[in-house]
């Protein structure tokens, strides 16, 4: 449970996933070429005026322009864990995130959430047809739940892996300040800051519970590289982690983590 916590801490607002075996070892040299500079755009990149693709749901992920899909990497590039000390670990690149002609999110990165609509754009289902999104008068997700398991007798039926739920809140331009995501039995919180007027967050901050477990860290980001959009295609992470049990044994372990994350992002043509 605390690796699954920990990966979802580092992603951000897309979220990582867990480590990869030693077998799928990748050296981040080996990413695929991608036209990227490395100072930000100074301004968004936005969709034509006779676009039909709708930003909201991007803009909810961190990102900006007529988003399709995103490809996320990560690796560790130091830690002070003495669980984890030696060669670096690499994973190859996962789909993260994938959006529609019309700018609807069609799945994300926490454990493949799927979001599917009618030909109206209404939402309909995600993981099953009881998934609830809501939105606000803006358009703006401000929650998913795939949480209902009323007159499920056997809970050996359920799909822990899809008992989700998310909620979002917003600021002023949009970005998200705090996100919540729970599982059966797990909650994190996530709160985040921002440069300017940017998308991408400056810093985060989570506090994690399940089971026995209080996990709360920061992460501070380095940015390296962005595409034309003003979108990120790689930066550090570097996170400090704290954990305790929650009823008070033993000492808090502080953990510290160096990540080098990457993303391929491809668009549709305006």
């Amino acid at each position: 449970m605390k690796v699954i916590l920990i990966a979802l801490a580092v992603a951000a607002l897309s979220i990582a996933g867990c480590h990869s075996n030693q077998n799928n070892q990748k050296d981040p040299s080996d990413a695929p070429e991608t036209e990227a500079v490395t100072q930000a755009p100074e301004a968004e990149a936005l969709p034509a005026e006779n676009t039909k693709y709708n930003p909201n749901d991007a803009r909810t992920f961190g990102l900006v322009g007529p988003v399709q899909e995103v490809r996320y990497s990560k690796a560790l590039l130091s830690t002070t864990s003495t669980d984890e000390q030696g060669d670096p670990w690499f994973e190859s690149d996962e789909l993260e995130l994938t959006f529609d002609e019309y700018g609807r999110v069609t799945q994300d990165g926490l454990r493949g959430c799927k979001y599917v609509y009618d030909e109206n754009g209404n939402f309909i289902k995600g993981f099953s047809d009881k998934t609830v999104m809501k939105r606000d008068d803006n358009g703006r997700i401000i929650s998913y739940s795939n949480t209902n398991v009323e007159g499920v007798d056997d809970y050996s039926k359920i799909n822990f892996d899809e008992y989700i739920g998310k909620s979002f809140e917003y600021d002023d331009l949009g970005r998200v300040t705090k996100q919540t995501q729970s599982g059966w039995e797990w909650m994190t919180d996530f709160t985040y800051t921002y440069f300017g007027g940017n998308v991408y967050p400056k810093t985060e901050k989570y506090d994690s519970t399940a089971e026995s477990l209080v996990i709360e860290g920061t992460v501070e980001y380095e940015y390296l590289k962005y595409d034309k959009n003003g979108n990120w295609l790689e930066r550090n992470s570097y996170v400090k982690e704290t954990t305790r049990d929650c009823g008070g044994a033993g000492d808090p372990e502080t953990i510290e983590y160096k990540y080098l994350e990457r993303r391929t992002i491809k668009y549709y043509p305006n």
